[in-house]
Order: structure tokens, then sequence, then C-alpha cells
């Protein structure tokens, strides 16, 4: 990522500290919440999006962070896929990273000048030797 995105990087480890918590409390992430067996041992602990609703003209970032339900700890390597589109036209990716041995993954689009009042429809995609996990936004983008 780029240099002035160290401030999102900071917010990310803070994210990871959240992580942590919600895995030492189950359920306490997501009351309500049934348990469904999962394929992989990868799962989505906590997600945070830049700005909370995405502007029109302005870049977007939505980061997550992930754990390995089985080994009880963060993915140490990974690679990242960041698909999305405003209706069914494709989005521009400016930027993506996985910061090793954290488990935090991240995306940035840049949402166009028109977009205003349209549909928002991303996804962080991580691939691990452990699985893959993919975390799903929607938003409506603001004018």
């Amino acid at each position: 990522m780029q240099a002035r995105s160290i401030p999102k990087l900071v917010v990310a480890a803070a994210l990871a500290g959240a992580a942590l918590v919600v895995f030492v409390a189950p359920g306490a992430g997501a009351p309500g919440r049934r348990h469904r067996p999962n394929e992989y041992p990868l799962a989505v602990v906590v997600t945070k999006t830049f700005p909370k609703r995405p502007r029109a003209g302005k870049p977007f970032t939505a980061m997550v962070g992930v754990f390995n339900q089985d080994t009880n700890d963060v993915v140490h390597s990974a690679h990242v896929a960041c698909p999305a589109r405003i209706g069914h036209r494709g989005l521009r990716m400016t930027d993506k990273a996985f910061v090793r041995n954290t488990g935090i993954a991240g995306c940035t689009w840049a949402i166009p000048t028109k977009a205003g009042g349209k549909g928002l429809v991303a996804t962080v995609e991580v691939y691990s030797d452990e699985g893959t996990v993919r975390s799903r936004f929607l938003r409506v983008v603001r004018r």
C-alpha cells in the first residue's frame, strides 16, 4: 500500500486486536448468528470500510481480518483479489494488500464521479494455502 495508507494500517492493526477479542468471546461479534459448518477453516472476523459509505469521485477501501479456525491463529500469508462492480460495469481497483503475519487484507477501488446513487458490490477475496474466504460489501454510492 502507499505511504498515505499508513494510518489505515494502524486501524487495521486495531482490527486484528478486536478480532482476537471476538474470537476469545464467541458470539460477541455476531449475536444471533448461527454457526454453519465451513468447507475451509478460514473465517472473516472483522470488516472495516473507509469511508463507511463510498462517495462518487473518491477512493473506497475495504479491509478484513482473517483467521484459521482450526489452528486458532491469524493467516500468515495469502493472495488478495478485489472484484467490484457498480451496476453491470466493473470497477477499477487501485490497490490491494495482505499484511503478512497479521491476517489483514485490504482493497481500494476508484469510485467514478458519475456513480452517485448507484449500488456498489465489492468483494475482498483472500486465497491462502489454508483455504479461501470472501467478504462482500453492498453499499449505495453517495453523490
